[in-house]
């Protein structure tokens, strides 16, 4: 079971290059408009556009990095009056509606690809299905992550 938190593991080392890279790309094109509409005077049609899909993949893939870690928001007050066997438990069957809603995020972003299928970008002219991609991609890739959270946590290992 280990195995498959560690593989996972090495997936995050991926999405976290990645995610580095969508920030990156983001900042340079949101620089490259300001540069080219206050010195040069002239906007970039494709730069908003760009930014706001590099953005949105940097999310879903941050959100997957982020729920690994156990760093996503979260009301922990029942955590602080039960105890630890207990509380166990209870973020157990957290990370099981957790999956239950990445289920449905994976099935909604597949049939939002669908409707999308034929449409094109209005700046950059690429297929909608790319932008709309990031939510079933984020979603399985949330779903891995909170595998491996389960995994370690029947495990014992890692508790916060």
């Amino acid at each position: 079971m280990l195995q498959i938190v560690k593989m996972i593991d090495q997936i995050n080392k991926v999405v976290k290059i990645l995610v580095g890279i969508f920030i990156a790309v983001m900042a340079v094109t949101i620089i490259l408009q300001v540069f080219s509409r206050y010195v040069l005077g002239s906007s970039l049609t494709w730069s908003e556009e760009m930014a706001r899909y590099f953005s949105i993949y940097a999310v879903f893939f941050g959100a997957a990095l982020a729920l690994r870690r156990q760093n996503l928001i979260a009301v922990e007050v029942l955590h602080e009056f039960l105890p630890k066997h207990i509380t166990k438990w209870l973020k157990l069957i957290v990370q099981v509606i957790c999956v239950v809603f990445f289920i449905v995020l994976i099935v909604q972003g597949f049939n939002m690809m669908d409707r999308v299928s034929t449409q094109q970008s209005p700046a950059l002219q690429i297929s909608m299905l790319i932008p709309y991609a990031s939510i079933p991609i984020g979603g399985m890739l949330m779903i891995l992550n909170s595998f491996a959270v389960s995994i370690e946590l029947l495990k014992g290992v890692n508790e916060k």
